[in-house]
C-alpha cells in the first residue's frame, strides 16, 4: 500500500494529513514533508494528521521521533492528531505518545 501525504499551511503551524501505511519504503516521505514545511520560516509547528495512516512499523516511528526533533530545533513543537487506534496502540506500546505531542486522553485509550 502507497503512502499519501498532503500539506497544508495554517498561520505558523503546517498540517500534514497522512494515509496509508508509514514502513521502511514510505517514511521518507513524511521526513521530506516535515523538512520542506519548516524551510518557510513562518511555519513553527508542525502537526501530523494519522487519521488515515493504517500502518506503522519501527521505520516509521524512528521517522516521526526524527521528525520530532527537527522540529523542536527550530523551537517549534511536532503533535500527532487522529490517530487510529492501530497506530495509537502501536506508539503507546513504543512510549512515543508523549514524546509526539499526542495527550493523556490518547494515553488512557491506548492502554484498553
Amino acid at each position: 500500500m502507497e503512502l499519501t501525504v498532503d500539506t497544508m499551511q495554517m498561520g505558523d503551524a503546517t498540517r500534514i494529513r497522512l494515509g496509508g501505511e508509514m514502513d521502511l519504503a514510505t517514511s521518507g516521505l513524511v521526513h521530506d514533508a516535515v523538512i520542506a514545511a519548516l524551510a518557510s520560516e513562518a511555519v513553527r509547528d508542525v502537526i501530523l494528521d494519522v487519521a488515515d495512516l493504517t500502518f506503522i512499523d519501527s521505520t516509521g516511528m524512528g521517522t516521526l521521533v526524527a521528525c520530532q526533533r527537527a522540529v523542536a530545533v527550530r523551537g517549534g513543537a511536532l503533535r500527532l492528531e487522529n490517530l487510529a487506534p492501530v497506530v495509537r496502540r502501536q506508539l503507546f506500546a513504543a512510549g512515543l505518545l508523549g514524546l509526539l505531542g499526542a495527550g493523556t486522553e490518547d494515553q488512557a485509550a491506548a492502554s484498553n
